[in-house]
């Protein structure tokens, strides 16, 4: 019984065993800092032996850090202290880093609810680490509304099974995740968390220092501004420049032709880290400015050249239909349908539609992308965005098919309505439809 004799032997026995328990933490936590204090005096061999028994050391510890936070949260110690789930592992584990403790309490959390027991069973047993487990969960916390319990517990199974394999590292658990989101969740609940990232875009300007050096913070708004920008600085552009003034004689220690490595290997030949001294992030900025500028330089009121090229792989029926469905990009990026959608409209953002067996059908972009004729045609038409109460003009526009070419929609004039950027995201979220003319556009809003 409680407040027996033998209660309190067994309780103060216990409480004995955790403080001699603790007490060998912290003298074996002493040593190893004491033993390692001279890391210089290491042999290389024990240099990465030791980094990795360390990360191990690190993986285990999280993995206590889950198990003794599942247990506190399964007595209500956070309630009693007055705090949140995350806000008690925060002041119990104040060295943690913020996102660690967010994602130890949201896996100790997790626990209380027996369908996701095997996960946390998973971490406790150092098969999954804790971020892992921690990105199952974001997944399922996004799907559960859209599933049933026993579908919602085959998916968490499923999603557990993927994370304890060791072939997969978590690119491919991220795709695994957003595949079965993706798939879960209705075009509408899609659109509807699209519409809400969109409301977060933003740029603003901040000065560095004294003012003489300044930044720009920019916010993206959505998968596919994302994936753009990023084919931009993984493009060409951003990759280390070749020197093209060589002299002869550097010409020919390189290879002929002023290339180093071509032509076999050359001894002395500079390398391209010698020839482009940039840092990585300069030359991501040079390559973000250079099309930047493109885009401003057109003449007669148009650019002159394309926009930045990316490659968005997805199938006919995830385009055609109002289902749920992912595109995926040459960078291993994910656009949802109804984004690539809006991205087949007028843009050198090229989708590869595949058949049932997965064979490309259209490359879309001789028939699909506006020609330099029809935008001319189009800027005297519409003279700027076609959108009741616009007045951006026809240079910064779009030209959306207002039937969209997946459903049969033809890439000529009548089919085209010029939009900015703005109500071209918001004609595909309403899927505004217009009558189209020799006189102009007329849409219909609702």
């Amino acid at each position: 019984m409680k407040g027996s004799g033998g209660t309190e032997a067994v309780g103060g026995g216990a409480e004995s065993a955790a403080a001699a328990v603790v007490g060998d933490l912290a003298r074996a936590l002493e040593r190893s800092v004491t033993a390692l204090s001279s890391p210089a005096l290491l042999q290389e061999p024990e240099v990465s032996a030791v980094l990795g028994a360390l990360d191990q050391v690190a993986a285990r510890t999280h993995a206590l850090l889950v198990a003794v936070a599942r247990e506190g949260l399964a007595r209500g110690l956070h309630q009693e202290a007055g705090f949140s789930h995350v806000d008690w592992v925060r002041l119990v584990c104040p060295g943690l880093a913020s996102r660690t403790v967010v994602e130890i309490a949201m896996v100790a959390r997790a626990a209380q609810q027996g369908v996701h027991e095997p996960l946390v069973d998973a971490v406790q047993s150092g098969s999954v680490p804790v971020h892992r487990a921690a990105s199952v969960l974001r997944a399922l916390t996004r799907i559960r509304p859209a599933l049933g319990e026993s579908e919602y517990a085959e998916a968490s199974q499923l999603l557990t099974a993927a994370a304890s394999n060791e072939k997969f590292d978590d690119r491919d658990l991220a795709r695994i995740t957003g595949k079965l989101v993706a798939t879960c969740l209705s075009e509408k609940e899609q659109k509807d968390r699209a519409r809400a990232r969109h409301e977060l875009r933003d740029v603003h300007e901040s000065s560095l220092a004294d003012g003489s050096v300044r930044r720009f913070v920019l916010t993206v708004g959505s998968d596919a501004d994302y994936e753009a920008i990023r084919a931009v600085l993984r493009s060409p552009l951003a990759a280390p420049a070749r020197r093209e003034d060589s002299t002869p004689g550097e010409s020919a220690r390189q290879g002929g032709n002023g290339h180093p490595g071509e032509g076999g290997p050359q001894t002395g030949a500079p390398t391209l880290a010698e020839l482009d001294t940039r840092t990585g992030g300069q030359r991501c900025y040079d390559a973000f400015m250079s099309v930047f500028r493109r885009g401003v330089a057109g003449t007669q009121g148009q650019p002159t050249t394309p926009k930045a090229q990316v490659m968005v792989t997805i199938g006919l029926q995830e385009l055609r239909d109002a289902v749920g469905g992912v595109g995926h990009t040459v960078h291993e990026g994910a656009v949802p349908a109804h984004e690539v959608r809006q991205l087949a409209c007028d843009a050198d953002i090229i989708p590869a539609v595949l058949g049932e067996r997965g064979e490309i059908l259209d490359l879309g972009r001789a028939r699909r992308l506006v020609t330099p004729g029809q935008r001319r045609a189009l800027a005297h038409r519409d003279r700027g965005c076609s959108f009741p109460g616009c007045s951006v003009p026809a240079t910064w526009c779009d030209a959306h098919h207002v039937v969209h070419w997946a459903h049969g929609g033809h890439s000529d004039l009548g089919n085209y309505a010029l939009l900015c950027a703005r109500h071209h995201t918001w004609v595909h979220q309403h899927d505004a439809m217009a009558d189209v003319d020799a006189a102009g556009v007329r849409w219909k809003l609702r």
